[in-house]
């Protein structure tokens, strides 16, 4: 819990806007800023009054891939090293009936939609356990056949989160007739 209150994750949408370019080709634009609106967070409290939702575990790795070369003169070797990625592991417990867990599922599938333009972000607050605008790793539900209870594993990564403009199809002028020497 951070400072007394329930642990929480927040999604945060946004929408790349389209190139100005593609809308007005026929104004000359002097700079283009691609602009970014962000839809008001949607946050989840992960408690079993609030949301019916019970953290069972949280995990934190941090992969980074060391190369060493040693030298044939017998001198030191050259150590390089490079971050890979830093992945925050929730383990979540829920009731199939449990309103926050149909929230859960459906900010998943929003978020699929959006995983190439990387048009969102995930916020995670738990006390020493904390991401700000990370990135889904992976989500998985798992659900034995006789029980009432859902496991639920979210993996956050952090990284850049800027959303990416889509690639434009160039355009091609039309045809003089003339062709080129």
């Amino acid at each position: 819990m951070l400072n007394g209150l329930d642990p929480i994750i927040i999604f945060q949408l946004s929408k790349l806007l389209p190139s100005a370019s593609a809308t007005i080709a026929k104004i000359p634009i002097i700079s283009e800023i691609p602009t970014v609106i962000d839809a008001p967070p949607i946050p989840i409290y992960l408690s079993e009054k609030l949301s019916g939702l019970i953290i069972t575990s949280e995990s934190k790795n941090i992969d980074i891939e060391t190369t060493v070369e040693t030298k044939t003169d017998g001198s030191a070797a050259d150590v390089q090293q490079k971050g890979l990625n830093s992945i925050t592991t929730i383990n979540i417990k829920a009731k199939k009936t449990s309103l926050g867990l149909n929230l859960l599922l459906a900010m998943a599938d929003l978020i699929l939609d959006r995983a190439t333009s990387k048009e969102y972000s995930i916020t995670y607050l738990h006390g020493s356990v904390t991401v700000f605008r990370g990135l889904l790793h992976s989500f998985s539900v798992d659900q034995e056949s006789n029980s009432q209870l859902i496991m639920i594993k979210i993996e956050l990564a952090k990284g850049a989160k800027t959303p990416q403009k889509t690639p434009e199809v160039p355009v091609v002028p039309k045809s003089t007739g003339v062709l080129p020497l």
